[in-house]
């Protein structure tokens, strides 16, 4: 017996000292999320492309959803991309079928179309000269013809992009042409460019490849009309300073795409890579609140009301973080007397656990 006693003592010592200790966290207290072939192949796909562009921007074009960017707010001579402030300003400033003259001031710079001195044409032939060739005395006729002086219409323009909240944009002139003080960002460019696709009459002109109009033949400077499916849009700009740029919109049944690509040295490869990798890489996700009891609050008078989003929502995701993707519904004013204008709480979108996105939820 007095044998058996060190030997018990020793086994009890032995079973005291296992599993006893500092508390840790193992395998068996988080939820293991296995990374399947398929994620793994996309995620080593999921590299951004190398481009020579000194700033670079690709957007959703519905949501405003930064995808990829680069320098996007740096300061960046603007070339001809300034015609679509321009397009935007003569538009509130005067009437399509306002005659406008050319004058022996206009011609101070290039004109691709050949406009001669005293040739009248509407605001609506010159907006097709303005926009698809790129023509630099049509910007200049507009400018005088509307503002009196080009002085006063790049005013205008000026205070059309402080109204539009676009801070890295200042103009000094209407067709673009490098000068001191004549600057936009890829991603003032890119906000530029949605404004004037949302104009019925820009969005058809922006997307003419070629046409007639002022009795010539236009053909647009944009090759990305011809040479990559889907592209509708959106216009091209180039000079010493500013380099090659381009802004491309491309609408595909997979999803939409905008891209601004400046100070480039080949803008159709840099524009073409973006949009190949977006393709390739990414997906929409379709957001809709339906009218279920998930979608429901019950107000203090026991009265049930529905809420939603205003309208459906659709976002871009790595295809590989696609089953990552959770949501919440948060309700913040559970009224009894909801009003439609005013938010009942907000959707909020997560994306691997990460907030991607908020939009406010509406009662129905």
């Amino acid at each position: 017996m007095r044998l058996l006693l060190p030997t018990i003592a020793l086994v009890c010592l032995c079973a005291l000292s296992l599993g006893f200790g500092p508390p840790r966290i193992t395998d068996s207290d988080v939820a293991v999320k296995w990374v399947t072939p398929q994620q793994f192949a996309l995620i080593s796909d999921l590299q951004e492309p190398s481009l020579t562009a000194a700033a670079y921007l690709m957007l959703n074009p519905a949501t405003g959803q930064t995808i990829v960017a680069h320098n996007e707010n740096a300061r960046r001579a603007p070339a001809s991309l300034t015609k679509l402030v321009t397009a935007m300003v003569a538009l509130e400033h005067g009437e399509l079928e306002q005659q406008l003259t050319i004058s022996e001031q206009d011609l101070r710079v290039w004109t691709m179309v050949g406009l001669q001195v005293g040739e009248s044409r509407s605001l609506h032939d010159l907006l097709h000269v303005l926009l698809i060739p790129s023509d630099n005395a049509a910007a200049d006729a507009i400018a005088r013809g509307l503002g009196g002086t080009e002085a006063v219409f790049v005013s205008w323009m000026n205070e059309w992009v402080e109204a539009a909240g676009l801070r890295n944009s200042h103009f000094t002139n209407a067709h673009g042409l490098d000068e001191e003080d004549n600057y936009t960002s890829a991603w003032d460019m890119a906000q530029i460019a949605l404004r004037a696709e949302s104009v019925p009459l820009l969005r058809q002109i922006l997307s003419t490849a070629d046409t007639v109009a002022a009795d010539r033949r236009l053909v647009n400077t944009n090759e990305m009309l011809r040479s990559y499916r889907g592209a509708v849009g959106v216009k091209t700009g180039t000079e010493e300073q500013a380099g090659e740029c381009l802004i491309t919109l491309v609408e595909r049944p997979q999803g939409d795409a905008l891209t601004v690509v400046l100070g480039s040295t080949d803008r159709y490869a840099d524009s073409t890579l973006l949009l190949d990798f977006f393709y390739a890489n990414y997906s929409e996700l379709y957001f809709e609140l339906p009218d279920t009891p998930l979608n429901r609050y019950i107000d203090t008078n026991g009265n049930p009301h529905a809420f939603g989003l205003r309208e459906p929502l659709t976002l871009v995701v790595p295809r590989w973080k696609m089953g990552t993707v959770s949501m919440v519904r948060r309700l913040s004013n559970p009224t009894a007397s909801p009003s439609p204008d005013v938010p009942v709480g907000t959707l909020e979108i997560y994306l691997a656990g990460q907030p991607l996105l908020e939009v406010p939820l509406y009662a129905r």
